[in-house]
């Protein structure tokens, strides 16, 4: 007789909020050393043993302190539909409309069965949709309407803005050239490849203007773990700004003494992670770029990570150069030599 041992369930528990920090009560004016020495601050052990530990002081704010379950899941049976007397449709006239479009833009080139399963429990079955609303509907009119939807609306700038701060530049790349020898670099023949391009300082205040800074960490902080009052704390690394450079640059930058009118902001460090990769255009032909788009190291790599959290800012697009033998690359000059 064989015996069956059924494995004990798992228990899915949520992790615990941030540490509570007190409100920092007022400072004394009178007090001078108070407001240039640095005095560190230690958290209280959460559930799991874990406190943090700011090297500057007590943080103003402490993001993600009021997140929920929506947090940390996206499984739509969790959401649940809010209402908003604005248009959030724009520029279509409704929910319904948006849904019906939205379905017919995504990429496909066929509507396969998982396309019309998506149309079913995406549109159709959709808690806003509403069959009346599309009495009259024609999908060229609402093709147009996306089309003229591009840099303002009756209400301001829209997010549909083709310019968005988008300049074209070019850079010359010197090219090899079999059998000649030049002094300098600069003497080769050259290439021009032209590209499109953000400024930096655009693309950063763009990524702190949107909702999703206010969960963004600009004090950095040091955690440890410790499971028991009588075991060691050992140290956790799970974020850049838990890291002794960051919180050591930190450190740095409040201890510069600052003046102006300015000078009673709080100043934080922002981090840039800037990447590139190959990029099909096109799922037939090899027509390819190369996108430079730069994350916010302020941000957690666990809301970072998800595609739905639009965490990535577009910086560039670098046009793929491909060399040929067919197409000379060097000017007549040299050629006739």
């Amino acid at each position: 007789m064989i015996r069956i041992r059924i494995p004990r369930n798992f228990p899915d528990i949520l992790p615990p909020a941030p540490p509570y920090i007190p409100p920092t009560e007022p400072e004394d004016e009178d007090d001078s050393e108070s407001t240039t020495a640095l005095i560190g601050f230690r958290t209280a052990c959460d559930s799991y043993g874990i406190s943090r530990e700011y090297p500057c002081g007590k943080p103003s704010i402490t993001p993600n302190s009021h997140n929920s379950i929506y947090e940390v899941s996206d499984s739509p049976y969790l959401s649940s539909l809010t209402t908003n007397p604005t248009n959030n449709f724009e520029p279509f006239r409704n929910a319904s409309t948006f849904r019906l479009m939205d379905w017919f833009y995504r990429p496909s080139i066929t509507k396969s069965i998982a396309e019309v399963n998506a149309l079913v429990k995406d549109v159709i079955l959709a808690p806003d949709f509403n069959p009346e609303d599309l009495i009259g509907f024609d999908a060229a009119k609402e093709n147009s309407r996306m089309d003229k939807y591009r840099t303002r609306s009756s209400d301001g700038p829209t997010p549909f803005s083709y310019n968005n701060g988008w300049l074209k530049g070019s850079v010359d790349i010197q090219l090899p050239c079999d059998g000649f020898r030049f002094s300098s670099e600069a003497e080769a023949p050259s290439f021009k490849v032209e590209f499109h391009y953000r400024k930096l300082t655009e693309v950063i205040r763009s990524a702190l203007a949107e909702p999703r800074t206010e969960n963004f960490h600009t004090f950095p902080f040091k955690t440890y773990w410790q499971p028991s009052p009588d075991d060691p704390e050992e140290r956790v690394y799970s974020e850049i700004y838990t890291g002794d450079f960051w919180n050591a640059e930190y450190e740095k930058l409040q201890g510069i003494p600052h003046s102006g009118h300015l000078s009673d902001l709080e100043i934080f460090i922002i981090g840039l992670l800037i990447w590139s990769d190959s990029t099909s255009l096109a799922q037939f032909g090899n027509a390819e770029l190369w996108p430079i788009y730069l994350y916010i190291g302020n941000q957690s790599k666990y809301e970072r990570a998800k595609p739905n959290s639009l965490s990535s800012h577009h910086l560039a697009y670098l046009p793929k150069v491909v060399s040929s033998r067919n197409i000379p690359l060097v000017t007549d000059d040299y050629d006739a030599a």
